[in-house]
């Protein structure tokens, strides 16, 4: 059975300063002693942590390089945002700056949507991913007051930069959905 600083407090109504210190730092240790590997902050166990058997370093790691990879792949996505009809969209290309909006959003890839003149979205941005989503879009002037009149055209997702999203996909901004 281990003394702690209750027990201490408990026995004594007027405990010794230094007997006090001493069983508040040995519970301070002994909860060190009872608690998991450090972990450092990347997510792997910290370099003293003790090897399982049959493990090296490297199978140690092998969960922080999952981790690492993981964060590449929620910067690509948050790279390319997903987007709904209605977001707000410019050309990485166009220099222009030109606002874009957009009207829909096909399930199709790139390689399989016509463009124009008998050529695939992908065909006419070789650049492009070949199975990269398709966002149609339209622009619109500021007195334009109807965007079904206005011509459509068909750019694959990672060509274009969101400017403003319209839906609120988090719950917490109070968009329209």
């Amino acid at each position: 059975m281990s003394i702690t600083a209750a027990d201490i407090r408990d026995q004594d109504a007027d405990p010794r300063r230094e007997d006090q210190h001493r069983a508040e730092a040995l519970e301070i240790e002994r909860a060190r002693a009872t608690t998991a590997p450090e972990v450092r902050c990347d997510g792997g166990e910290s370099d003293h942590a003790e090897l399982r058997e049959c493990e090296t370093r490297d199978d140690d790691n092998a969960h922080a390089k999952g981790n690492l990879e993981q964060a590449k792949i929620a910067e690509a996505e948050l790279e390319y945002p997903p987007v709904d009809v209605g977001d707000h969209v410019q050309d990485r290309e166009d220099n222009s700056e030109k606002t874009m909006v957009v009207v829909r959003t096909p399930l199709e890839p790139a390689n399989a949507i016509d463009a124009r003149d008998g050529e695939t979205v992908a065909e006419c941005n070789p650049k492009y991913p070949a199975d990269d989503d398709v966002i149609v879009v339209k622009f619109p002037e500021r007195t334009s007051t109807d965007l079904g009149s206005l011509q459509g055209y068909a750019f694959p997702r990672t060509r274009l930069e969101v400017v403003a999203h319209v839906h609120d996909r988090d719950g917490d901004d109070g968009g329209a959905e």
